[in-house]
């Protein structure tokens, strides 16, 4: 229930500081050590900033509660019109991809006409990648 609320819930963050301050308080607020890799030279879609915002958000929650995870990777860059945002963590794996979290990203990022990848091997690590069209 919590998830579903937080779910709906718009990042203020985004708006007021904008997608990579943002992502920097996910970090801050989360147990395991986050290294970032940024790299955007233009302003996105507000739409596209906030999918990837609950991208990172949502995998780095799963990473902390689920993974075992000791560091956690996350990767922003544009590669011609889309954004892609990858996020990695040295855990455990097994993630479930049919999980509410996963599946509410499934949607989020579709409904962008993005695709949402999810590797994690058992062993691990998990691999979660999102392509968001930014045009």
């Amino acid at each position: 229930e919590l998830r579903e609320v937080a779910w709906r819930v718009y990042p203020t963050a985004l708006d007021n500081l904008g997608l990579q301050e943002a992502l920097a308080g996910v970090s801050e607020r989360c147990s395991i050590p986050i290294r970032t890799d940024f790299a955007l030279a233009e302003p996105l879609p507000a739409s596209v900033e906030t999918a990837a915002y609950f991208v990172v958000s949502e995998a780095v929650t799963n990473a902390a509660k689920h993974s075992a995870a000791t560091e956690i990777q996350v990767s922003v860059r544009k590669y011609g019109p889309v954004l892609v945002v990858q996020v990695e963590d040295d855990g455990v794996g097994g993630a479930k991809p049919e999980g509410s979290g996963l599946t509410g990203l499934r949607t989020r990022v579709g409904a962008l006409d993005g695709r949402l990848h999810v590797h994690s091997p058992s062993g691990g690590p998990t691999t979660i990648t999102a392509e968001l069209p930014c045009a």
